[in-house]
């Protein structure tokens, strides 16, 4: 081998080792960054696309946020955060006016925390049969089906709701006026604005003559429901509320009856 070639073996030995070291010292370490900015541009347009399409679905639910305002309002009206008695009778009022009663007195309890309903434990209302039965004769005549004992619905509670956050008040209304009227009011303060529900409903005849000779003659009649309505606040704050209420109330914030707090 001549010098000359010797030379340019040399000369494309030491070139190849230049390329070589340039790609991986040079060219490498851009191919190596391109890649990984590729990498990243992918999971940032993936983030992207997850972000529109939470965007999409709070844009399509805010269609139905003045809904959910008004069946909120609707639910705080119902059972609100203060115990409100004189809302409430301003409503009770309303449904006497509107249903010809007249209110003669209405007494509210002081609020008691929230006891969540025991769980009766049974399935049904039949119960089961014994395993000994007597077999009657069969008859020409067909016998009338044994009645069923009534069903009492299941209870339904929430864990969430608790003593510490809810709060029931007693309240008694006293109406007077006919069997239809009182009907009437008793179906309209359970369908009201505020949640009350009636438990229990008690009547007294009054009688009254035109002098003592004559027999007596039908007069009203005194209705008097008894219920309660719910507070979603502790006990103690909805007292609390209450006496401020009571404190602060005026003339015109009460129906005709008188509304005092039970002791």
């Amino acid at each position: 081998m001549t010098r000359n070639r010797l030379h340019l073996v040399v000369a494309l030995v030491i070139g190849s080792v230049v390329l070589v070291g340039g790609f991986f010292l040079g060219v490498q370490p851009q191919l190596a960054a391109a890649a990984a900015n590729r990498q990243q541009q992918a999971s940032i347009e993936a983030t992207n696309e997850t972000y529109r399409s939470e965007l999409a679905r709070l844009a399509e639910q805010s269609k139905e946020l003045p809904s959910k305002q008004q069946e909120l309002a609707t639910l705080e009206a119902s059972v609100p955060s203060t115990p409100a008695t004189a809302a409430f009778y301003k409503e009770i009022d309303a449904v006497a006016s509107s249903s010809g009663v007249t209110v003669t007195g209405i007494t509210t309890a002081w609020a008691a925390a929230y006891a969540p309903p025991a769980s009766t434990g049974t399935t049904g209302g039949v119960p089961a049969s014994t395993g000994t039965s007597a077999t009657s004769a069969p008859s020409g005549e067909p016998t009338a089906a044994a009645p069923t004992s009534p069903v009492a619905p299941a209870t339904k509670t929430d864990s969430r709701i608790t003593g510490a956050n809810f709060s029931t008040i007693a309240v008694s209304i006293d109406v007077s006026g006919s069997f239809a009227q009182a009907l009437q009011f008793t179906k309209g303060v359970q369908s009201g604005e505020r949640l009350f529900l009636v438990n229990g409903i008690t009547s007294q005849k009054q009688e009254t003559a035109a002098d003592a000779s004559a027999a007596p003659t039908a007069g009203g009649t005194t209705w008097t429901l008894s219920g309660f309505v719910y507070v979603l606040a502790d006990a103690k704050a909805a007292q609390v509320s209450q006496a401020t209420e009571n404190a602060s109330a005026t003339p015109a914030a009460t129906p005709s009856a008188t509304a005092t707090p039970a002791g």
